[in-house]
């Protein structure tokens, strides 16, 4: 297996009869993460609510303890008050933050229902998460616009410590794309079929599919993964691939081989650079970005 920055191919082909559509997905998605955001902000509206009432009731114990001039009493309940004013500001920044990020969701989903009302449903969404994510169109790079489809030719550069999610065309499976990441599609069509090349770094991907998956593969300089219908993570690096499965099948093979394994639901397995399969069951504990809840169906 050669360095991580070799390429990778990326093949999903969908029943587009079945099962909603990617914009339609990725409005249902961003819709969830506008309401969450909304929701945040409510919590920390409350929160600064409660640190200036407070504030407010430290200041007036104050003003009653300065009039008595007990000078021990006097430097206990100012340290209250600062104490509180430190906790509204910490409230105010988080109501900020959170405001700031409930702009960032709104904008997302009008450039969602932007996509959709322009170019229809039926076309395959990146979109942001956090982070810098681009995109690579004849040369020139651009910020990831989820109101843009994806064309055949254009490349997504997911940076460090971003994240991005890809609805795909045609079919009914979401991919999560982890920090480092790079692919340019090559191929996007409403009749089920999306194909990518995956490069420059590529590391951790996570893939869940519903049950009318017509074929799903995923490929890497060491493996293929062939699927139908399941919640999975693939990871790649310059000794391995290492495949995880959270939900249904997932058939596994050495790129140079013949012989195939399954990987069930709480199992997985790691293809090594020499063609070697090795079983990782059961599954260890470390901890796995799941953007999904617990039911893949509602997503």
């Amino acid at each position: 297996m050669r360095a991580i920055a070799c390429t990778f191919v990326f093949l999903a082909m969908m029943q587009s009869a079945y099962g909603a559509s990617p914009g339609e997905r990725a409005l249902a998605w961003s819709e969830s993460q506008r309401d969450a955001a909304l929701g945040a902000v409510l919590v920390a509206r409350k929160r600064v609510e409660a640190a200036e009432s407070d504030l407010t009731v430290s200041r007036s114990v104050e003003r009653d303890i300065r009039d008595g001039k007990d000078a021990a009493a006097l430097a206990v309940v100012r340290e209250a008050v600062s104490v509180s004013e430190q906790g509204l500001a910490e409230a105010r920044d988080l109501l900020k933050r959170a405001m700031a990020h409930l702009s960032r969701q709104e904008n997302t989903l009008a450039a969602v229902r932007k996509s959709v009302a322009d170019n229809g449903s039926n076309r395959a969404l990146v979109i942001p998460m956090n982070g810098e994510v681009r995109r690579n169109i004849r040369g020139a790079y651009i910020d990831a616009d989820p109101s843009i489809p994806l064309h055949p030719g254009e490349r997504v550069e997911v940076g460090p410590n971003a994240s991005a999610r890809l609805f795909v065309a045609g079919g009914n499976a979401e991919v999560a794309l982890s920090q480092n990441s790079s692919f340019t599609v090559t191929r996007d069509e409403a009749d089920g079929s999306f194909e990518a090349l995956l490069n420059n770094g590529f590391g951790r991907l996570r893939v869940v599919i519903q049950k009318y998956s017509k074929k799903f593969e995923v490929r890497t300089p060491s493996a293929v993964t062939s699927v139908r219908g399941t919640d999975f993570s693939l990871l790649a690096s310059p000794a391995l691939t290492r495949i995880e499965v959270f939900k249904g099948v997932v058939q596994v093979r050495a790129l140079e081989g013949t012989h195939t394994v399954e990987v069930h639901a709480g199992e997985g397995c790691e293809v090594l650079k020499d063609g070697g399969i090795q079983p990782v069951h059961p599954l260890d504990d470390q901890p796995r970005d799941n953007p999904w809840s617990t039911d893949v169906s509602s997503n």
